[in-house]
């Protein structure tokens, strides 16, 4: 059975772990007791650790995620443009420290939140980097300067489950939607693995992109016109789609609330 790290299993990385965990034996990092010994309850096996964002600390890492000799490290630990880069740049080079040597299948889960919000079609490499943003490409560039091999996804917004947009208080509802649901990234990480994919960076977002509000009318049933036109950034995932033989299961962000 392959084995399968999984570093931060918060809201995303415990729902890949559970979507993986029939075929695959499965490892994970987290930050508290509590969620150890859940994890420890549905065969997980926990490793109880933070990556702190203040400084590097090689020592802290005793025992390491890497004792389990995965084949497939999946980085889930969330970036945030809201942290300074140094932050950023800290809490990564630790958890590079932590799988510092691993030569397996790697993914990092980045974000589309590195894209400007320009009012044009966006793909892997319509945008130079100097108009990225450079706090997460920063972090995107130490993995890959550590890690050769690792495979970067560029997520949309993640939706699903207790994720539902028509709950958020929004702004802007003429603006385009950037979503996925959390079913196709599993699916597509899943996909990644067995086809053995290495180095690549992909869009992982919904092909469909309808306005804020049409998302809202249609998950509470409002029949409601709407008078304006769609605005904002259209984020494609057009290469992953081509490259992976890859077709969502969820298209259409509308429709995120309703199952399969």
């Amino acid at each position: 059975m392959l084995k399968v790290g999984i570093i931060g299993c918060g809201w995303l990385g415990s729902r890949i772990a559970k979507h993986l965990q029939p075929e695959y034996e499965i490892s994970a990092t987290t930050r508290t007791q509590e969620k150890a010994e859940q994890l420890q309850e549905v065969g997980i096996q926990p490793f109880l650790v933070d990556f702190p964002d203040s400084k590097k600390i090689s020592e802290y890492f005793q025992p390491t995620l890497l004792s389990q000799n995965p084949e497939v490290i999946i980085i889930t630990v969330p970036f945030s443009k809201k942290m300074t880069t140094e932050s950023l740049h800290n809490r990564f080079e630790n958890i590079s420290l932590y799988i510092e040597g691993f030569k397996g299948q790697l993914f990092l889960m980045s974000s589309v939140g590195i894209y400007p919000q320009e009012p044009i079609e966006i793909s892997e490499n319509t945008l130079p980097d100097e108009q990225l943003n450079p706090s997460m490409l920063n972090v995107e560039k130490l993995v890959k300067e550590k890690f050769s091999q690792v495979n970067i996804l560029r997520l949309g917004g993640l939706m699903g489950d207790n994720r539902v947009f028509s709950n958020y208080n929004i702004l802007s509802p003429e603006q385009i939607v950037n979503h996925v649901h959390y079913h196709d990234i599993c699916r597509i990480i899943e996909t990644m693995m067995k086809q053995n994919i290495s180095s690549k960076t992909y869009n992982v977002v919904a092909p469909w992109h309808p306005m804020k509000q049409e998302v809202i009318n249609y998950q509470k049933g409002l029949s409601v016109p709407i008078d304006f036109l769609p605005e904002g950034r259209k984020i494609i995932s057009k290469s992953l789609e081509k490259d992976l033989g890859f077709s969502y299961v969820y298209p259409d962000p509308k429709k995120f609330t309703e199952g399969v």
